[in-house]
This record gives structure tokens, C-alpha cells and sequence, in this order.
């Protein structure tokens, strides 16, 4: 296949490969019984307290940048429909957020969707909307927390 690699150490190359894919598949666990409360009861004593700690030494240009490309990456999600979540745009948080930025954000000017435009059946997929709006959620969370700085 390759004139630098010999047939023995490419076919041990890709047996080993094969190996640590397997490995990581037996030691992914699955979290279905977790106990998810006291999970987030022990983040909260435990890891969160850590993590702001951690966090201490960076410095205040760090969140700015951070808080620009947290922005960005809210407008460009919330805006740009994609595949299987189309009306994403026009949904009433969709609006809120523009009101925001045209508020807020001196020079915005992104166009407003001012009219629903219709969805043909079957073409948003929930999931894929619910899972676009957990990671804008995310997003935002993410954002306060760091604006707090």
C-alpha cells in the first residue's frame, strides 16, 4: 500500500488500532443508572467549587474573546436553519434573541424574520430542533457565567 511501510508493521499498525477501538467501546460506560441528583448535588459541593478556582488565573481578555465568540456562536445557531430544524429562526426565543442584539449591540443588522414562513410537514424533525435549543441553552448559560467575570 505505502513503499515506506512494510506489510508486517501495517497490518500490526492496524491491528492495534482495532485494539484501542475496542478498549475504549468495553470502557465507555452508559450512565443509564446514575443517580443524577446526587450527581449534580456532588458537581455542586465538589467539582464546580474546583473548577472557579481552576478558573482564577485567566485573565479578563480571555473572557472578552470569550464572550464574542459565545455570541457569534449563539446568533450563528439560532439564525442559520439547518437540516431537519428549519423554523428554529422564527421561534418566539429566535425573535427575543434578535430584539437583544438590535438593542444591544450598536451597528446589529442581521434582518429581522418578521413573518413565519411555513414549514413543510415533516421537515423540522423535534429532535434535532430539542437538541439545537439544549445546545443554545447551553450557549446562553455558558455566556451569563462568564459575563459575571
Amino acid at each position: 500500500l505505502f513503499p515506506f511501510i512494510s506489510t508486517s508493521n501495517h497490518t500490526f499498525f492496524f491491528r492495534k488500532i482495532i485494539i484501542m477501538q475496542l478498549v475504549g467501546l468495553v470502557l465507555t460506560h452508559s450512565f443509564t443508572n446514575c443517580d443524577f441528583g446526587k450527581i449534580r448535588k456532588k458537581y455542586e459541593k465538589i467539582i464546580y467549587p474546583a473548577l472557579e478556582k481552576y478558573m482564577q488565573g485567566v485573565s479578563k481578555e480571555t473572557f472578552s474573546l470569550k464572550k464574542i465568540y459565545c455570541l457569534s456562536t449563539i446568533e450563528r445557531d439560532t439564525f442559520t436553519p439547518t437540516p431537519g430544524c428549519a423554523s428554529l429562526p422564527t421561534a418566539d426565543f429566535a425573535r427575543k434573541t434578535w430584539a437583544v442584539f438590535a438593542l444591544r449591540c450598536p451597528g446589529y443588522s442581521r434582518v429581522q424574520i418578521n413573518s413565519l414562513q411555513e414549514v413543510k410537514k415533516g421537515e423540522d424533525t423535534t429532535n434535532n430542533c430539542l437538541e439545537k435549543a439544549s445546545h443554545l441553552l447551553g450557549l446562553w448559560r455558558r455566556f451569563s457565567r462568564i459575563s459575571e467575570e
